[in-house]
């Protein structure tokens, strides 16, 4: 009788997977040109904004870049017609970003086109996989959700957390040296 793996290797598949569906993602948006041309930091930008608005600096951080970054691909992004800048209305003098109509179209195209084509390589599975498929995967929703609820510090969500910056890009920090 096969012994079964111990939760340790199936976590370490899991997150050997992480990386290789961010790839994958990030390259089939790439090699199929979608997002209207947008780079694939905009693009991360766009995702970033679907759950609801924004400051600045809480989408710098987000994405894992600094201020001047973000405002660069704001100005560009809004240029588009994709974000929009307001006053925060409990603070004025605080802006949020705000997606679009035309901003979450291309968001949610994006979206689709890749949910589409990974629903294609799992229409070659079984009634029976598809099963086990959706037995794993809420696991793993009840799983992260008992880590997000553990973690030290509030962890931001986003209807598309999986399009969000790998776990491996650091944010940069700057040097404490005098100069």
């Amino acid at each position: 009788m096969p012994r079964n793996k111990p939760p340790l290797d199936h976590a370490l598949r899991t997150l050997g997977l992480i990386p290789r569906l961010y790839r994958w993602a990030m390259s089939s948006v790439q090699a199929n040109h979608l997002g209207r041309e947008l780079s694939l930091r905009q693009l991360g930008v766009l995702y970033s904004l679907r759950a609801g608005p924004l400051s600045p600096g809480q989408l710098a951080q987000r994405q894992r870049v600094t201020p001047a970054v973000i405002t660069g691909l704001l100005d560009r992004l809004e240029q588009r017609g994709y974000v929009r800048r307001e006053a925060d209305p409990e603070d004025r003098r605080r802006l949020r970003l705000v997606l679009t109509e035309s901003g979450q179209e291309v968001s949610q195209e994006v979206r689709q086109a890749l949910a589409g084509e990974m629903a294609a390589q799992f229409a070659s599975a079984s009634p029976t996989e598809l099963k086990e498929l959706d037995r794993s995967l809420d696991l793993l929703e009840r799983a992260l959700a008992a880590m997000e609820a553990r973690a030290p510090t509030p962890l931001e969500t986003s209807p598309d957390d999986g399009a969000e910056a790998p776990p491996d890009r650091a944010p940069r920090r700057r040097s404490t040296k005098r100069r």
